[in-house]
């Protein structure tokens, strides 16, 4: 009789919480549509192009794309901010867990209201799935700044104090490029003045640490993990030392730039109590300055935010920017 009770148990619970995951995901995918506000940075996109200020262009030469193909995946939009001479200067990082980009959610609409502040954009297509490799997207963002610093006067920006704005895997890539080990110092790069970060996805393989009551989360986490790691560093470089080379909470030190991040309540797929709230206690630990925003109901790759709490998360997020670099 017992047996049968706990077997039924089981059984509600894998259904109940199979249903609450299928049903939160959707939720997901709507509000995003909305929320990521495509339309707008289309627009923007647009407006630029007609007035021929718009300019996608490779970072590597002819030469190294010959001797990796892979590289020719890498190309850049800039989006100039009006009338703005030798302004600032932001990195915008999509995501899409080294398997694809979302930039039309997290890259285009983020240039645009960047903009809007008087904030030059750089959209950055870096490599993902079959052309990612060991630390390919941190080479490639390593490559953007160095780019743009030498070609700084040609853009009519100023790259000193540049900022990463980064989405879940491209939150991953701006922390892991903050860090020194894997980051700016190892690529002889100036220091970012400040890491924005959308629900960012940081403790990549450990976060089955912290555990959740849903089983499907749990599932879902690790096929995700698994599935950047794989596109990462594919079967051969597929061990526990570059695996935790893209956990951010472990290279966290007091030379770690000024970080803004933003999580939602309601993210299943970087749920905050195995990333962000783990990076925070990494952040408190060695000083680093930083400010953390937990918002209610909010699902996970809502970019800009519009029509949700998130709403206006950028303009603090580059208000805490400039607070940072005017000290």
């Amino acid at each position: 009789m017992v047996k049968e009770i706990i077997i039924h148990v089981i059984q509600y619970y894998l259904i109940l919480t199979f249903v609450l995951t299928v049903v939160s995901v959707l939720r997901m995918y709507r509000i995003r549509l909305r929320a990521g506000a495509a339309k707008y940075g289309k627009a923007r996109k647009t407006r630029l192009a007609e007035e021929h200020r718009l300019r996608q262009f490779p970072i590597y030469t002819m030469e190294e794309i010959k001797s990796r193909k892979s590289r020719g995946a890498v190309r850049v939009t800039f989006f100039p901010a009006d009338g703005v001479e030798h302004g600032k200067v932001a990195i915008v990082c999509p995501g899409g867990g080294y398997d694809h980009l979302v930039e039309k959610y997290e890259g285009y609409p983020i240039a645009a209201k960047l903009n809007e502040m008087g904030i030059n954009a750089f959209v950055l297509e870096y490599r993902v799935g079959r052309h990612c490799s060991y630390h390919a997207p941190m080479h490639d963002l390593a490559r953007t700044v160095a780019y743009l610093t030498e070609h700084q006067e040609e853009f009519n920006v100023d790259m000193k104090d540049y900022a990463i704005v980064g989405f879940s895997a491209g939150g991953n890539m701006a922390g892991i490029f903050g860090s020194e080990e894997y980051g700016y110092e190892h690529y002889g790069v100036a220091r970012p003045g400040a890491l924005l970060m959308g629900y960012p996805w940081t403790n990549v393989n450990h976060w089955l640490e912290h555990p959740y009551w849903n089983i499907w989360v749990g599932l879902m986490g690790i096929w995700l993990s698994e599935r950047g790691n794989f596109w990462m560093f594919r079967l051969h470089h597929f061990n526990r030392e570059n695996r935790d080379s893209i956990c951010v909470q472990k290279w966290i030190t007091k030379n770690f730039p000024p970080v803004y991040m933003f999580a939602g309540g309601n993210d299943i797929l970087v749920p905050s109590g195995a990333h962000t709230d783990v990076l925070e206690k990494a952040l408190k630990e060695y000083e680093v300055p930083y400010k953390y925003e937990k918002f209610f109901g909010v699902p996970h790759g809502v970019g800009l935010g519009v029509h949700t709490k998130a709403d206006h998360w950028l303009e603090t997020a580059v208000e805490f920017w400039q607070e940072q670099i005017s000290k």
